[in-house]
Protein backbone atom coordinates (compact mmCIF):
# COMPACT_ATOMS: atom_id res chain seq x y z
CA UNK A 1 0.00 0.00 0.00
CA UNK A 2 1.38 3.37 -0.95
CA UNK A 3 1.68 6.28 1.39
CA UNK A 4 -1.11 8.10 -0.41
CA UNK A 5 -3.47 5.14 0.08
CA UNK A 6 -2.65 4.61 3.77
CA UNK A 7 -5.35 5.81 6.20
CA UNK A 8 -4.62 9.00 8.02
CA UNK A 9 -4.20 8.73 11.81
CA UNK A 10 -7.16 9.92 13.80
CA UNK A 11 -6.49 13.28 15.38
CA UNK A 12 -7.43 13.54 19.03
CA UNK A 13 -8.61 16.78 20.60
CA UNK A 14 -5.90 18.59 22.47
CA UNK A 15 -6.05 19.22 26.19
CA UNK A 16 -6.80 22.89 25.53
CA UNK A 17 -9.75 21.94 23.32
CA UNK A 18 -11.16 19.58 25.96
CA UNK A 19 -10.95 22.15 28.73
CA UNK A 20 -12.26 24.86 26.41
CA UNK A 21 -15.27 22.69 25.56
CA UNK A 22 -16.11 22.23 29.24
CA UNK A 23 -15.65 25.92 30.05
CA UNK A 24 -17.86 26.87 27.09
CA UNK A 25 -20.62 24.61 28.38
CA UNK A 26 -20.37 26.00 31.91
CA UNK A 27 -20.23 29.65 30.88
CA UNK A 28 -23.11 29.28 28.41
CA UNK A 29 -25.28 27.46 30.95
CA UNK A 30 -24.51 30.09 33.57
CA UNK A 31 -25.29 33.07 31.34
CA UNK A 32 -28.59 31.76 29.98
CA UNK A 33 -31.58 33.18 31.88
CA UNK A 34 -33.90 30.84 33.72
CA UNK A 35 -36.69 31.41 31.21
CA UNK A 36 -34.54 29.74 28.56
CA UNK A 37 -34.33 26.45 30.44
CA UNK A 38 -34.86 24.39 27.23
CA UNK A 39 -31.52 25.72 25.96
CA UNK A 40 -29.87 24.68 29.24
CA UNK A 41 -31.46 21.25 28.88
CA UNK A 42 -30.00 21.06 25.37
CA UNK A 43 -26.55 21.75 26.83
CA UNK A 44 -27.08 18.86 29.25
CA UNK A 45 -27.89 16.62 26.28
CA UNK A 46 -24.70 17.78 24.55
CA UNK A 47 -22.68 16.94 27.67
CA UNK A 48 -24.30 13.49 27.82
CA UNK A 49 -23.52 12.86 24.15
CA UNK A 50 -19.90 13.78 24.88
CA UNK A 51 -19.85 10.90 27.37
CA UNK A 52 -21.18 8.59 24.67
CA UNK A 53 -18.41 9.66 22.29
CA UNK A 54 -15.75 9.30 24.99
CA UNK A 55 -17.00 5.83 25.89
CA UNK A 56 -17.74 6.52 29.55
CA UNK A 57 -18.89 3.33 31.24
CA UNK A 58 -22.58 3.24 32.09
CA UNK A 59 -21.74 2.00 35.59
CA UNK A 60 -19.70 5.17 36.20
CA UNK A 61 -22.55 7.39 35.03
CA UNK A 62 -25.05 5.47 37.15
CA UNK A 63 -22.96 5.49 40.32
CA UNK A 64 -21.95 9.15 40.09
CA UNK A 65 -25.41 10.13 38.90
CA UNK A 66 -27.04 8.65 42.00
CA UNK A 67 -24.70 10.62 44.24
CA UNK A 68 -25.41 13.81 42.31
CA UNK A 69 -29.17 13.21 42.34
CA UNK A 70 -29.25 13.16 46.15
CA UNK A 71 -27.64 16.60 46.34
CA UNK A 72 -29.84 17.96 43.54
CA UNK A 73 -33.06 16.72 45.15
CA UNK A 74 -32.14 18.21 48.53
CA UNK A 75 -31.27 21.60 47.01
CA UNK A 76 -34.36 21.59 44.81
CA UNK A 77 -36.67 20.74 47.69
CA UNK A 78 -35.16 23.45 49.87
CA UNK A 79 -35.57 26.03 47.12
CA UNK A 80 -39.18 25.12 46.41
CA UNK A 81 -40.14 25.18 50.08
CA UNK A 82 -38.78 28.72 50.42
CA UNK A 83 -41.16 30.10 47.78
CA UNK A 84 -44.10 28.18 46.37
CA UNK A 85 -44.89 29.97 43.12
CA UNK A 86 -44.41 29.47 39.40
CA UNK A 87 -41.42 31.80 39.08
CA UNK A 88 -39.59 30.02 41.89
CA UNK A 89 -40.29 26.65 40.28
CA UNK A 90 -38.89 27.82 36.93
CA UNK A 91 -35.81 29.31 38.57
CA UNK A 92 -35.18 26.16 40.60
CA UNK A 93 -35.68 23.97 37.55
CA UNK A 94 -33.15 26.05 35.61
CA UNK A 95 -30.71 25.82 38.52
CA UNK A 96 -31.01 22.02 38.61
CA UNK A 97 -30.41 21.89 34.85
CA UNK A 98 -27.29 24.05 35.25
CA UNK A 99 -26.09 21.73 38.00
CA UNK A 100 -26.67 18.77 35.67
CA UNK A 101 -24.62 20.43 32.93
CA UNK A 102 -21.81 21.13 35.40
CA UNK A 103 -21.93 17.57 36.74
CA UNK A 104 -21.85 15.93 33.30
CA UNK A 105 -19.17 18.30 31.98
CA UNK A 106 -16.94 17.83 35.02
CA UNK A 107 -17.32 14.06 34.95
CA UNK A 108 -16.51 14.02 31.23
CA UNK A 109 -13.36 16.06 31.83
CA UNK A 110 -12.28 13.55 34.47
CA UNK A 111 -12.65 10.75 31.92
CA UNK A 112 -10.67 12.38 29.10
CA UNK A 113 -7.94 14.34 30.92
CA UNK A 114 -5.40 13.48 33.58
CA UNK A 115 -4.66 15.75 36.52
CA UNK A 116 -1.20 16.54 35.14
CA UNK A 117 -2.68 17.58 31.77
CA UNK A 118 -5.17 19.87 33.49
CA UNK A 119 -2.46 21.58 35.53
CA UNK A 120 -0.27 22.06 32.43
CA UNK A 121 -3.15 23.66 30.51
CA UNK A 122 -3.94 26.02 33.38
CA UNK A 123 -0.29 27.07 33.49
CA UNK A 124 -0.23 27.73 29.74
CA UNK A 125 -3.37 29.82 30.12
CA UNK A 126 -1.64 31.84 32.87
CA UNK A 127 -4.11 31.07 35.65
CA UNK A 128 -3.13 32.49 39.08
CA UNK A 129 -0.33 30.38 40.61
CA UNK A 130 -2.16 30.24 43.96
CA UNK A 131 -5.23 28.73 42.28
CA UNK A 132 -3.09 26.18 40.44
CA UNK A 133 -1.30 25.22 43.67
CA UNK A 134 -4.62 24.71 45.50
CA UNK A 135 -6.09 22.67 42.65
CA UNK A 136 -2.92 20.60 42.30
CA UNK A 137 -2.88 19.75 46.01
CA UNK A 138 -6.57 18.86 45.87
CA UNK A 139 -6.05 16.50 42.93
CA UNK A 140 -3.07 14.87 44.61
CA UNK A 141 -4.66 14.27 48.00
CA UNK A 142 -8.24 13.44 47.07
CA UNK A 143 -7.20 9.76 46.97
CA UNK A 144 -5.75 10.06 50.47
CA UNK A 145 -8.99 11.67 51.63
CA UNK A 146 -11.04 8.85 50.14
CA UNK A 147 -8.84 6.20 51.81
CA UNK A 148 -9.32 7.95 55.15
CA UNK A 149 -13.08 7.90 54.56
CA UNK A 150 -12.94 4.16 53.88
CA UNK A 151 -11.07 3.59 57.16
CA UNK A 152 -13.66 5.59 59.09
CA UNK A 153 -16.46 3.64 57.40
CA UNK A 154 -14.92 0.28 58.30
CA UNK A 155 -14.41 1.46 61.89
CA UNK A 156 -18.06 2.50 62.17
CA UNK A 157 -19.26 -0.78 60.71
CA UNK A 158 -17.08 -2.83 63.05
CA UNK A 159 -18.41 -0.96 66.10
CA UNK A 160 -22.04 -1.19 64.95
CA UNK A 161 -21.84 -4.83 63.93
CA UNK A 162 -22.65 -4.09 60.29
CA UNK A 163 -23.99 -1.41 57.99
CA UNK A 164 -26.60 0.90 59.50
CA UNK A 165 -30.00 1.20 57.81
CA UNK A 166 -32.50 4.01 57.43
CA UNK A 167 -31.93 7.23 59.34
CA UNK A 168 -29.10 5.60 61.28
CA UNK A 169 -27.06 5.42 58.08
CA UNK A 170 -27.55 9.15 57.46
CA UNK A 171 -26.56 10.02 61.05
CA UNK A 172 -23.48 7.82 60.73
CA UNK A 173 -22.59 9.55 57.46
CA UNK A 174 -22.84 12.98 59.10
CA UNK A 175 -20.58 11.89 61.97
CA UNK A 176 -18.16 10.37 59.48
CA UNK A 177 -17.97 13.55 57.43
CA UNK A 178 -17.36 15.61 60.56
CA UNK A 179 -14.47 13.39 61.61
CA UNK A 180 -13.15 13.44 58.04
CA UNK A 181 -13.17 17.25 58.04
CA UNK A 182 -11.25 17.44 61.31
CA UNK A 183 -8.69 14.86 60.19
CA UNK A 184 -8.36 16.54 56.80
CA UNK A 185 -7.60 19.93 58.38
CA UNK A 186 -5.03 18.38 60.71
CA UNK A 187 -3.32 16.48 57.90
CA UNK A 188 -3.33 19.55 55.64
CA UNK A 189 -1.55 21.59 58.32
CA UNK A 190 1.05 18.86 58.89
CA UNK A 191 1.61 18.43 55.17
CA UNK A 192 1.99 22.19 54.65
CA UNK A 193 4.56 22.48 57.45
CA UNK A 194 6.51 19.55 55.99
CA UNK A 195 6.48 21.11 52.52
CA UNK A 196 7.69 24.46 53.87
CA UNK A 197 10.47 22.71 55.77
CA UNK A 198 11.60 21.06 52.52
CA UNK A 199 11.81 24.38 50.69
CA UNK A 200 8.49 24.45 48.86
CA UNK A 201 8.13 27.79 47.06
CA UNK A 202 4.51 27.51 45.93
CA UNK A 203 5.30 25.99 42.52
CA UNK A 204 3.74 22.60 41.80
CA UNK A 205 5.95 20.12 39.97
CA UNK A 206 4.70 16.96 38.34
CA UNK A 207 7.00 14.03 37.55
CA UNK A 208 6.24 12.55 34.16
Amino acid sequence: MSTADSPLPKSRPSSEAKLGFVLALLVTAGLLPGEQWPAVALLAVVAYLAHAVAGTASTVLWRRGRQFAIVAVVMGSAGLMSRLDADSAVAMGALLLRMTVAFLAGLWLMQVMTAAELIRVLRRWHFPPALIAILSSLLRYVVVLWEEHERLLRAQQSRAGGTAAGWASWIAAVHRLGLLLLRGIDRAERTHRAMIARGWDGTERWLS
